[in-house]
């Protein structure tokens, strides 16, 4: 079968002498990825109690946990669903486009150390760390050594990726996670025609899209810029049909009862107007803020206020965005100059291709506006950056004039790209270690829980988004109620004591039920007690309303 292959570094079958090099190759990726592993293991573990748990975080741990204890505590979003497997609820979807995946994730290491945020941010930290090993390697295999370290490097330091591999919201490192684990197996199966590497690449591209719809966008980009560039190299027609068929079984497995809902969900996406200028402004600075590190610093410096967080300027970037740029300008003329390699030229090519088709998919997907949909395009900035660098390398490392030069410089740039990385990093957590989290991420919920975490007696409800799910997870007893989601008028509040009411002040509220009752339980006097919850500035984070007897 002729197919679109990558170049292979292993040896030919046969030379002992050659063989010992992939293997000592291996032995230093994995290295690599193990000190990689350590450093942001090190920079993670401040994170795993501030800031405080997030609603969407908490949503997959909650869904998890119940199956774990068999017992569901709270009701969750509406839009979720689950299954009986031996009397416990097995989650299976958190809305109607988003698969369970992560819950699934979550359930061996709430079974084996419990349910709490440091568990579930390791736990979100482990396989964003496995997704970086399998991108190292699948790199190594097709574009060599000296890349695949420099592009796992600029991914491991990269803001948006460390955050989220701590702090995931939208499910973003389960897709990472299927991405990578396919490009490396696509890359085993290009290079040793072995069927079963395509089947399994195709079930973990199903898993991506079970995890959520928009992973379409990846795999419809990367088809496209793959079917293109290779094109002249197409399996012939008996091979391809059988290819194809295998892929689509194995995408049918991953996938699963997705595929039944997409029609339906992508009916619900199509009323969105495609000139909305106000989302496409939102999903262009998103963009930049991905690339240039500072999206995390802005989201929590205004406490998750989406709608503010670019009222400021950010105190924390990095220069990857300028190198990313750099580099892209340049794979373009290696990509259209005669005189490259055509290796140089097809991978060129590709990267180019896929990146610019899958951030055009985005801008197009209604209301993905936020980094966990900007970073679908991950890790292909950091492998065009890393291939331009390698390019260059080989290019003046042996000439004599710059033998010296040009790679001391290259080296220098290198440093100083990862280097701002980490800055943009330190930067973001040393506004989260001054206020604990801010708003929506504070961490005064996390206190509030604990505070009330076995009263069996009392009944919390939570009057604006932002409350129920971190009550599902981190509360044991109390019953939970979560009922403005039926709300048409405002009904008066029971006079119950053994009741506390959750809302948000005023600039933190979703929903504008909060703020009147709170205006209301302020206007009653020494009927109704209200205490506030703050963060480590003194700001209010939000509000617990209770009547006295």
């Amino acid at each position: 079968m002729t197919v679109p292959s990558f170049p292979q570094t292993a040896a030919a079958p046969g030379d002992s002498t050659g063989a010992s090099v992939p293997r000592r190759e291996l032995l230093l990726v994995l290295t690599v990825w193990f000190v990689l592993a350590a450093v942001l293991l090190y920079l993670a573990k401040e994170n795993l109690s501030i800031p405080g748990l997030y609603y969407d975080e908490a949503i997959f741990g909650g869904m998890a946990k119940d199956f774990v204890t068999g017992h569901v505590h709270g009701q969750h979003l509406r839009g979720s669903e689950t299954v009986d497997i031996l009397g416990r609820p097995f989650p299976m979807f958190i809305q109607s486009y988003l698969g369970a995946l992560k819950s699934w994730m979550f359930i061996p290491s709430f079974s084996l150390f419990g349910s709490s945020v440091p568990v579930l941010r390791l736990t979100n930290l482990f396989w964003g760390l496995l997704a970086l090993a399998f991108f190292l390697i699948g790199a190594w295999r097709w574009l060599g050594l000296r890349t695949a370290l420099l592009a796992g490097a600029l991914l491991a330091f990269d803001p948006a990726y460390f955050f989220l591999a701590v702090l995931d919201w939208g499910a973003a490192i389960p897709s990472l996670f299927c991405r990578c684990v396919s490009f490396f197996l696509i890359v085993l199966w290009s290079q040793q025609r072995r069927n079963t590497y395509l089947f399994l690449a195709a079930v973990f591209a199903g898993l991506g899209f079970f995890n959520k719809v928009d992973f379409a966008v990846v795999l419809v980009a990367v088809g496209i810029a793959i079917a293109c560039v290779y094109a002249r190299r197409l399996p012939l027609r008996r091979n391809f049909v059988w290819s194809t068929a295998l892929f689509c079984a194995g995408f049918a497995l991953g996938a699963g009862r997705m595929l039944l809902r997409a029609p339906g969900v992508l009916a619900l996406g199509m009323p969105a107007p495609a000139g909305n200028s106000s989302e496409l402004v939102e999903k262009l600075r998103t963009l930049v803020a991905t690339y240039d590190g500072s999206y995390f610093y802005r989201l929590m410096n205004f406490g998750g206020l989406f709608n503010k967080m670019y009222d400021e300027p950010s105190h924390a970037y990095s220069i990857f965005a300028f190198a990313f740029v750099i580099a892209f300008v340049a794979l373009i003329g290696v990509a259209l100059n005669r005189n490259s390699r055509n290796a140089s030229k097809q991978t060129a090519r590709v990267l180019l291709l896929a990146t610019v088709l899958v951030t055009i998919g985005v801008l197009l997907v209604p209301g993905a506006v936020r980094i966990h949909h900007s970073v679908l395009v991950f890790p292909l900035p950091h492998l065009i950056v890393a291939t331009a660098v390698s390019l260059l390398w080989e290019k003046f490392s042996t000439a004599g004039k710059f033998q010296r030069t040009i790679p001391t410089l290259i080296i220098a740039a290198t440093a100083l790209v990862l280097t701002s990385e980490l800055f943009a990093i330190a930067s973001t957590q040393k506004i989260i270690r001054a206020t604990g989290g801010r708003g929506r991420w504070s961490e005064s919920i996390n206190t509030f829980c604990r505070e009330n975490k076995d009263r069996a007696d009392l009944r919390i409800v939570s009057l604006d988004w932002g409350f129920n799910e971190q009550l599902a997870f981190l509360t044991e007893r109390p019953t939970l109620a979560e009922p403005f989601w039926n709300f048409q008028n405002l009904p008066p509040l029971p006079a119950d004591p053994d009741c506390i009411y959750l809302v948000h002040p005023p600039e933190y509220s979703l929903f504008p039920f909060g703020p009147t009752y709170l205006r209301a339980a302020q206007k009653a006097g020494d009927q109704v007690e209200i205490r506030p919850y703050f963060d480590r500035q003194n700001h209010v984070s939000f509000y617990a309303i209770q009547f006295k007897e």
